[in-house]
């Protein structure tokens, strides 16, 4: 168990540096910001299990799938959607929840494609109703909205919406306040059925059910799924995710490599917020 976490800590943290283009002061800042919104919102970043009802529940209600590969710009396309349409069943906190564990753990894997360039998530509104919309947990959407536009390694390079329905607008104006101006830059909205999404990205790299050749969502999320439970004590470390003031993790890099982390107290969980 230990060794799994310092080698996938370690992964995370290139990460960090990959996404800031091996600038170490912005790792830093960024792991800094990362761990402090973590540890400031227990409920959605430290108090979870991915085996609880409530994210075997969302699990059945929603996708939520890292897509295999990388598009011909070295960019991951990562799907989300419902498969169940019922309203009351979709509990959007957690949701969110879910949404990071996956994200933690994706982030701790090696991935056989590689390191990405960029993240292009793709947001399925097939099925989403207006009453799904009065389920939003706005402070659920607000800690969500900071973390991902502020604290996540990635590089995002797109964002697409697919089968948007005729009330987007409302839609928008619940989301939009919590969206930066160059985040919101980055949306395409594509009508329902319509080819345009694959003027961006290969629809090859889509599942099958959307015509492409990655495979059944049901096969993709198996996985995904079992990996989850797998990791489940990784996700649930409170001391892999919390942070202990008295002692500070420097993270440093060769400059030239992007690659070598100093390993002081090998774990992120001693990350020392000023």
């Amino acid at each position: 168990m230990g060794a799994w976490y310092r080698k996938e800590e370690n992964t995370v943290l290139e990460r960090f540096l990959y996404s800031v283009f091996g600038d170490v002061e912005s790792a830093k800042r960024l792991l800094e910001l990362n761990y402090a919104l973590r540890n400031k919102h227990p409920h959605i970043f430290l108090q979870r299990d991915p085996a609880d009802q409530e994210s075997q529940q969302l699990l059945q209600v929603a996708d939520l799938l890292p897509l295999p590969g990388l598009t011909p710009d070295k960019n991951k396309l990562i799907l989300y959607r419902l498969i169940d349409f019922e309203p009351d069943k979709f509990n959007f906190t957690a949701g969110i929840k879910v949404f990071f564990m996956m994200a933690d753990l994706r982030f701790a894997l090696t991935d056989e494609a590689g390191m990405s360039d960029g993240e292009v998530p793709i947001f399925d509104m097939a099925g989403y109703t207006l009453r799904h919309m009065t389920r939003t947990v706005f402070s659920s959407l607000r800690i969500y909205m900071k973390f991902v536009q502020d604290a996540h390694p990635v590089r995002l390079k797109a964002i697409h919406v697919l089968n948007c329905p005729s009330y987007l607008d409302k839609v928008l104006t619940v989301v939009k306040p919590f969206i930066k101006s160059d985040v919101f830059k980055l949306i395409h909205f594509h009508l329902p059925d319509a080819d345009t999404p694959y003027q961006h990205f290969p629809r090859d790299m889509m599942p099958d059910e959307y015509g492409g050749k990655a495979g059944k969502i049901a096969e993709l999320k198996q996985k995904w799924v079992k990996l989850l439970m797998e990791k489940r004590d990784y996700l649930m470390n409170l001391d892999a995710w919390s942070i202990d003031k008295s002692r500070k993790v420097k993270v440093v890099a060769d400059a030239q490599t992007n690659r070598e982390v100093d390993k002081v107290s090998q774990s992120l969980k001693t990350l020392e917020i000023d």
